[in-house]
């Protein structure tokens, strides 16, 4: 991997550790104010949502249109400032407001660094080493995933969250830094430095005749909906395996493995080769470690192999994950890589409510049948896929 590359991801790492200390520290101080806490915090995350399924699609249309770089130095410029005027705010309800206010202004810097920062690995990294970066920063991500939470558990317990809001400008500071020193030779392409919402729609337009166009990228997204519904029927599931299980203990633990699984996917990954075939290979065997989930009860086994699925499911979901999003960046024309990528993150978020609805409104699915069923649909959505792509492509 060249030095541009290790800067890029060195600046994602610093960055995702500001988002995790923020995110805690932030939910954290709301949750204990109790019931009014509890509003507060829903409110908190309904803007985020929101703004993100609103403003995804001009992010990705002002990545293709701006330089990438430079939007993603001005988001995390907006990120490290907000955070350190946060932390100036004395009286605690202002802060309260202050904090809702200030995540809707970081979820429009998410919405537009998000499709900026996936569109501009392309750029920066070579073909062949794409599999690799994006398998290296997602083993970074795991480790900080697991971690970062204990330091931010440290310095909000210790320093409260003024001290915390600091440390997440500085992280801020720190990724905006790794990106000023990113030093491209070659000329963007096509970049118009123009700012007019009828272009800007034009060019969103523009992206979804190519998306419709191009039956690869397509297939993609589809396959992305589809499995993001299920993976929102999974993860509804999670906070239950406590008494699912019959185990003190469960949900932790399997957090935990699954955290481990999905290093060790992270770091398969590499070795093997991109494929569309070989990515809806991994995920149809990942499917079988969520089917396994679900046995023990059922069959009176050890809990150990709900654990094993676990491992087993978050390692090869992994492993699809890079390849997917790789097989992306190879295969999207430049010009459109970043509305491609608004449009996966924006259909995620669309998708994965109708599937955490679906298990909310049905009481029935609060079972561990729940966990073979999603693990069928897995399958069958792999497979379909597999048999599609064999065809097609």
């Amino acid at each position: 991997m060249n030095i541009n590359g290790i800067k890029l991801l060195s600046s994602r790492a610093v960055s995702k550790l500001g988002d995790v200390f923020y995110d805690y520290g932030n939910s954290t101080w709301i949750a204990s104010m109790g019931g009014l806490g509890q509003k507060i915090l829903g409110i908190y995350q309904i803007v985020e949502l929101l703004v993100s399924i609103v403003l995804n699609p001009f992010g990705g249309a002002l990545a293709d249109r701006f330089q990438r770089r430079k939007i993603l130095l001005i988001t995390d410029a907006i990120c490290a400032i907000m955070c350190f005027l946060l932390s100036f705010i004395g009286d605690d309800k202002v802060m309260v407001y202050g904090l809702i206010v200030a995540n809707a202004i970081l979820a429009v810097s998410n919405a537009f660094s998000s499709p900026a920062y996936k569109s501009y690995i392309p750029e920066i990294v070579d073909k062949a080493d794409i599999i690799t970066y994006n398998a290296n920063l997602e083993t970074i991500v795991q480790i900080i995933s697991v971690s970062s939470p204990v330091l931010g558990f440290l310095i909000f317990n210790n320093f409260g969250i003024r001290i915390t809001l600091i440390v997440d400008a500085i992280t801020f500071l720190i990724s905006f830094l790794f990106l000023y020193a990113i030093k491209v030779e070659r000329v963007q392409l096509s970049k118009q430095e123009k700012v007019a919402i009828k272009n800007i729609l034009a060019d969103i337009a523009d992206g979804f005749t190519y998306i419709k166009k191009e039956k690869e990228i397509m297939f993609f997204l589809i396959i992305a909906a589809l499995l993001n519904t299920f993976l929102a029927m999974f993860n509804y599931l999670l906070p239950f395996t406590n008494s699912l299980l019959k185990t003190s203990g469960a949900y932790a633990t399997i957090l935990s493995i699954s955290a481990i699984g999905s290093i060790i996917g992270a770091l398969i990954a590499r070795k093997i080769k991109s494929s569309i075939n070989s990515m809806l290979s991994m995920l149809v065997f990942s499917s079988l470690g969520v089917i396994v989930m679900g046995f023990p009860s059922l069959f009176e086994l050890p809990i150990w192999i709900p654990y094993s699925g676990s491992f087993l499911f978050n390692s090869l979901l992994t492993m699809f994950n890079i390849h997917f999003f790789s097989q992306v960046q190879i295969r999207v024309d430049e010009a459109y890589m970043g509305r491609v990528m608004s449009t996966i993150f924006t259909i995620a978020i669309m998708f994965m409510p109708i599937g955490t609805l679906f298990m909310t409104i049905f009481s029935f699915a609060l079972s561990n049948v729940s966990f073979i069923v999603i693990g069928c649909a897995i399958a069958i959505l792999g497979g379909l896929g597999f048999s599609y792509s064999k065809k097609q492509f």
